[in-house]
């Protein structure tokens, strides 16, 4: 924090379950909210999922098991599919082959700052992050099955609701 504050550039890691996670876990370590506020630009939180192998299989799944996993009814226009694995011997028998990132990007903005100096909670954070378009790792999740890239298990088994 103090490097940032004097002009630098500073990269760091810090484990939490998401992007707003970051901001309490630094207040609780004891950084003044001040700090926090006026010194962090940018926050990113990541999974590793498997991504599928191309031997997938469509599925065919419940609109409501769809929507409860977080696909909203824009979502379900018809013009993508769900696949799941399948085994072949590229995968072993798997149904996956490599991995695929899911991303949660989210830059501090000053109504986020706002929240962090009135010592407001994760849960405001993470509100304040959806509403300025902060797509969250289950969302980020989601997109890559409509790709067709990981299954609705694998982002389900790695990603909160």
């Amino acid at each position: 924090i103090k490097a940032a504050q004097t002009g630098h550039m500073v990269l760091s890691t810090l484990h939490t379950n998401d992007a707003p996670a970051t901001l309490t876990r630094l207040m609780n370590m004891g950084i003044p909210t001040f700090n926090l506020a006026s010194s962090i630009l940018l926050i990113t939180a990541q999974r590793l999922v498997r991504r599928l192998c191309t031997c997938k299989k469509p599925l065919d799944t419940p609109v409501e098991t769809l929507l409860n996993a977080g696909f909203t009814e824009g979502d379900l226009d018809g013009s993508w599919t769900l696949y799941g694995p399948r085994e072949c011997e590229r995968c072993k028998g798997s149904g996956y082959k490599g991995r695929v990132g899911l991303y949660e990007v989210m830059p501090v903005t000053e109504a986020i700052q706002r929240i962090v100096m009135a010592n407001g909670t994760e849960l405001d954070v993470a509100a304040q992050a959806r509403k300025d378009g902060v797509n969250d790792l289950r969302r980020s999740g989601l997109l890559k099955v409509k790709q067709g890239l990981t299954s609705l298990d694998e982002v389900l088994g790695s990603t909160n609701a």
